[in-house]
């Protein structure tokens, strides 16, 4: 694997989520790197690099207050807030997601 991939999810869940059985396989993924599904914004990326820890996943997750709802930011039009987590990779992603044709670019 490349030193630094990132991997576009808005784009991945257009080109592979349709297919059956995708969702539960992407979240599976995310489960199996001790990642939370529900944390993770559709429209954002994880980026997969080394780090001093061995390789790892940088993701956006959404912050909860203490009552576990999404914290919202009214200054930004209502937006919940996010913040940038590092998991490590237990696993790498399904080739498929890191391969792109002319089609999806």
């Amino acid at each position: 694997m490349p030193d630094r991939i990132t991997i576009d999810l808005a784009a991945l869940w257009s080109r592979h989520f349709p297919e059956p059985g995708a969702l539960r396989a992407a979240q599976r993924w995310l489960r199996l790197n001790q990642i939370d599904p529900s944390d993770v914004p559709v429209r954002s990326s994880l980026v997969l690099e080394d780090s001093a820890f061995g390789p790892v996943i940088r993701y956006d997750a959404f912050v909860t207050t203490d009552e576990d709802r999404r914290l919202i930011d009214a200054a930004y039009g209502d937006q919940p807030v996010t913040r940038r987590r590092t998991a490590l990779l237990w696993q790498e992603p399904p080739l498929e997601w890191l391969t792109f044709t002319d089609g999806d670019r």
